[in-house]
């Protein structure tokens, strides 16, 4: 924390040359969400999948873009390179959903766009799906439901080589290499103005529910590990006394809290020239130079990794800590999360009532505890997480479009107290790589 926005005993900033600034940026970020949401909340799905070799190796994905671009509705999209050409394929973009290229060469990230329920995002996403798996079949690579790389190691050699990723690894150093590796399954959903702040809290706080039912990485780089989720456990190392990763340090009273909050970490990339390189000082410095630089926010903002976040480009809370999930079950993470931010009303004052005032502490204790151990991880309170997924279930059927249908695969999971990644360590003990493929 720079010494220049300390917060006294009190909780004030010690600092208060920069609360216009905070005030600005947050009025601001607050325009891109809507006053009021229409009756149903929209949704769209961002779904990371690992593609490897028949030995499981992370493969170059790249080689893919011209077997997808027989899809005549896709066009490719491009990018500068870390040498600054601008003749970079980094993804292909449709009407319905896109494909990218992530921080990995062997991962593929699909986009939708924004879809009135769940049943949309199913349908884009199985053709969205059908057409990768199809062109990796041609190379003899495999498209997998999993949370990451399962035998590659985080590389250089595998890092995708788009400029801002270069200055990250030469901001970061190692730890930025993990995101080489990883997978994720996340949704956004629509929220509005006058209920940012508290969503935020909220999906911040609902963080270890979903990834004691989601979880789905605990083999990586050839092995088991010790988590259930390895793409949190390990992110939840990188840099630590930043918070950039899984739930908050703590609620947000409000949007400049939350502003100044994220100000205070380090500014890792700054647009210098018309290039992007890396930094190493508290984006509070940068305002007190530059003062409400908004853009600039935004960017700093976006290398944030919190498990909820506030998307002001969309409208949207997009829920970030689930892993990919297997193919059978692929819809689970988007019913779970919609569901949970539906049914906010109900399950926001049960956690708080049932865990007293310390919530936030025991739900940050609960956190550590489903990323190693799942649904062995002992619950905060009794039966909690069926009492939750109960009111998520009723607050998606009350949206009238049936989408609650898609829960069954995690109730299964409460029911048997195995989650994917419980099932996979099973699959990896018996049958090794081969099987966990």
């Amino acid at each position: 924390m720079a010494l220049s926005t300390a917060r006294t005993a009190g909780g004030e900033i010690a600092d208060k040359s920069l609360a216009p600034i905070f005030a600005e940026l947050a009025e601001r970020f607050a325009a891109g969400f809507p006053l009021e949401m229409p009756a149903l909340r929209t949704v769209g799905r961002e779904a990371e999948f690992p593609i490897v070799a028949a030995d499981g190796e992370a493969v170059d994905a790249r080689r893919l873009w011209q077997t997808l671009l027989i899809n005549p509705q896709l066009e490719p999209e491009y990018g500068a390179s870390a040498l600054g050409q601008r003749d970079f394929i980094v993804g292909l973009k449709g009407p319905d959903f896109s494909y990218a290229l992530e921080v990995g060469l062997g991962t593929i990230e699909i986009s939708t766009r924004p879809c009135n329920n769940l049943f949309e995002v199913q349908e884009i996403m199985r053709s969205a799906v059908a057409h990768l798996v199809s062109a990796a079949a041609r190379a003899s690579w495999r498209v997998l439901g999993y949370g990451v790389q399962p035998r590659s190691r985080p590389s250089l050699r595998i890092m995708s080589p788009k400029q801002r990723y270069l200055s990250l690894y030469r901001a970061m150093a190692d730890p930025w290499l993990w995101y080489t590796v990883t997978a994720a399954d996340q949704l956004h959903v629509a929220i509005s103005r006058g209920e940012m702040v508290r969503m935020l809290n909220y999906g911040s706080l609902i963080t270890p529910i979903i990834i004691a039912l989601c979880a789905n990485s605990p083999v990586y780089a050839g092995k088991e590990s010790p988590y259930c989720s390895a793409r949190e456990g390990v992110m939840a190392a990188i840099r630590a006394n930043e918070h950039r990763h899984g739930m908050l340090p703590r609620p947000m009273r409000d949007l400049a809290d939350f502003v100044e909050t994220i100000s205070q970490v380090t500014y890792l990339i700054v647009r210098a020239g018309g290039e992007i390189v890396p930094s190493s000082i508290p984006f509070t410095e940068y305002l007190r130079e530059h003062g409400a630089d908004y853009p600039a926010f935004l960017f700093h903002e976006h290398y944030i990794w919190n498990s909820a976040r506030l998307r002001a480009a969309y409208g949207t809370i997009e829920m970030r800590p689930a892993c990919q999930q297997p193919w059978t079950e692929t819809m689970a993470v988007a019913a779970l999360n919609l569901g949970l931010i539906e049914a906010e009303a109900a399950i926001h004052p049960l956690i708080i009532d049932e865990l007293g005032e310390e919530y936030w502490g025991r739900m940050r204790t609960y956190h550590q505890q489903v990323i190693r151990f799942g649904l062995d991880a002992p619950q905060p309170a009794p039966d909690l997480l069926r009492r939750v997924l109960g009111l998520a279930e009723t607050a998606l059927a009350k949206r009238g479009c049936g989408e609650e249908r898609l829960l069954t695969p995690v109730w299964r999971r409460l029911d048997r107290r195995q989650n994917p990644a419980q099932r996979a360590r099973i699959v990896f003990s018996h049958d090794g790589m081969a099987g966990l493929i």
